[in-house]
């Protein structure tokens, strides 16, 4: 990137003395505060609820062209239990179009989430790639509904963690594998105020890596989010989410591979995607 494109981006400040000249160096705006004098923790108030979201689209409209999704109430019912015994107040909803999940985002941004920690967001749906998920009539870029919970648009979740779940398909490439073997809180006493970038504690985990299929069982449930409602089942309140994270990741990675008659779809694997915003360790509590 040269000088002149730089300008144009956000969050990227320079000092000029003449305009027309090219500078040597480019010169940041310092800030005050030291990362180091923050607390590296979320905070998680033990008297208080964390909300979640789970939205759940199992049958849709024919001119989508999308297949039933059965198996998808196993999801729906297992990461419900898991969320509610990490003191999670779970808001559910089934099979909505593309207008009613963009409604509920919008109610969502305007509630008073004084009371709340956390917001964690569960989607099981069909998808494709680019970030498009589908509602039960078509689709609608998670982008889309992600970005109503930024700052300008919902301030009660400034500074609380804002996580992500999505089971959907990324497009329909399959992943072979390949044989490996392995190798043998802080308190403060003064509150200050900060400005953060408008994208930061987010966290979005994705069910498979982009432009890839993911795994669903007709009676049992997708690989994912069976295996995120296990973790967070067994360690949700001893682990830090990355570690949570890692241990989903590692669960679906080597405990699944596909069993059919079908060669083409046959001992396939899979693979978590998780793309972090977080700036602060988070610990969930039971």
């Amino acid at each position: 990137m040269d000088y002149v494109d730089a300008q144009h981006v956000e969050g990227i400040y320079f000092k000029e003395k003449d305009l027309d000249s090219q500078p040597k160096d480019v010169e940041m705006v310092s800030v005050k505060e030291n990362s180091e004098s923050i607390n590296a923790r979320y905070d998680m108030d033990r008297n208080k609820e964390n909300l979640a979201l789970i939205i759940n689209n199992e049958s849709f409209d024919e001119s989508t062209g999308m297949p039933e999704r059965q198996g998808s109430d196993e999801d729906a019912s297992k990461i419900k239990k898991s969320l509610k015994s990490l003191h999670f107040e779970v808001i559910d909803h089934n099979n909505l179009s593309v207008k009613e999940m963009t409604q509920i985002f919008t109610d969502i941004s305007r509630m008073d989430l004084a009371k709340y920690n956390c917001f964690v967001c569960v989607i099981l749906t069909h998808g494709e790639d680019d970030n498009q998920i589908y509602g039960t009539d078509g689709k609608v870029n998670l982008d889309t509904l992600v970005e109503m919970l930024l700052p300008n648009r919902c301030p009660g979740l400034i500074g609380k963690p804002k996580l992500f779940f999505i089971q959907a398909c990324r497009v329909k490439k399959m992943d072979s594998g390949k044989d490996v073997v392995d190798a043998a809180r802080e308190t403060h006493e003064k509150v200050t105020s900060h400005k953060l970038p408008v994208w930061a504690d987010f966290l979005l985990a994705y069910s498979t890596v982009s432009g890839f299929y993911s795994w669903r069982n007709s009676t049992t449930g997708t690989w994912f989010i069976q295996s995120l409602a296990h973790i967070l089942e067994r360690h949700g309140d001893r682990l830090e989410l990355q570690h949570l994270m890692l241990s989903v990741n590692r669960k679906v990675a080597y405990e699944y591979e596909s069993d059919t008659w079908e060669p083409e779809i046959n001992e396939k694997k899979q693979v978590p995607s998780i793309v972090s915003m977080l700036t602060k360790q988070l610990y969930f509590y039971k």
